[in-house]
């Protein structure tokens, strides 16, 4: 294939060789793919800075031959996101959104839509623009909606009734009334009205206006928990970034 450039977000990396990486990277142009970072462990790599985990780079890339990895000729930073990696709370949730988002992306097929809002997520989480559960909260319901697996949160999907929308059925995937939900035997949770509506908002929004909303503490803290029961339901995948997220905010209190 040659030469080719991409601009992309480092999602993962392991370590190859005793100097090497091998680089998981979300791009614009190729979606998903793997990339050989030679010599990138060592102090005298000329790489070393443009491979950094979570950061947002553009790369030219070498391919000798079909299925064979991606190569790194050269490298240039474009966004660092380095608070992310001054803290472990900020470097276990972007390991969770990039988890995540390594999984819906299929190998080679561009999502712009999921690679924006994983670019916009490591941005708030960056500068602190906004409460790490509602970055998170954001994230899940934003990716299950790119995703087309996130039903319609505003109606019910029993009676069609658009009032009083506050239990969610993650077995059949419909949002219901008050009266229908009470009236389910399993698998509808109360949420609460406000939780649904700021789900829907999500799904919704224009990409500059996903994060405008507000919510009590407890009631974000619900919805981004919410938001994790729906990824591992609907993805049908448990993501042990999760875990370790959890592990991470019990050290830090």
């Amino acid at each position: 294939m040659g030469i080719t450039e991409a601009r992309g977000i480092i999602t993962r990396e392991v370590k190859y060789g005793d100097t090497s990486r091998i680089l998981t990277v979300l791009t614009q142009e190729l979606g998903k793919i793997s990339v050989l970072a030679g010599g990138v462990r060592t102090n005298k790599s000329g790489l070393l800075a443009a491979t950094q985990l979570f950061s947002y780079v553009s790369l030219q890339l070498f391919q000798g031959r079909s299925k064979s990895l991606y190569k790194i000729n050269s490298g240039e930073i474009l966004e660092a996101f380095s608070p992310i990696r001054e803290s472990l709370e900020r470097m276990a949730y972007a390991a969770y959104f990039c988890d995540i988002a390594n999984y819906v992306v299929q190998e080679e097929a561009p999502e712009p839509e999921q690679l924006s809002l994983l670019l916009n997520s490591l941005f708030m989480l960056s500068q602190d623009k906004a409460p790490y559960e509602q970055i998170k909260a954001v994230f899940t319901f934003r990716t299950l909606a790119i995703a087309g697996l996130l039903p319609e949160l505003s109606i019910c999907g029993i009676c069609g009734r658009k009032e009083e929308i506050s239990y969610l059925d993650l077995r059949s995937g419909c949002a219901l009334c008050s009266a229908c939900g009470e009236k389910k035997q399993s698998g509808a949770v109360h949420t609460g009205e406000a939780v649904l509506q700021a789900a829907a908002y999500i799904s919704l929004a224009e990409p500059k206006r996903i994060f405008s909303f507000q919510l009590p503490e407890h009631t974000l803290l619900y919805l981004s928990e919410l938001g994790d029961c729906c990824i591992e339901h609907w993805l049908e995948h448990k993501f042990q970034t999760l875990d370790y997220l959890k592990q991470i905010k019990a050290l830090e209190g």
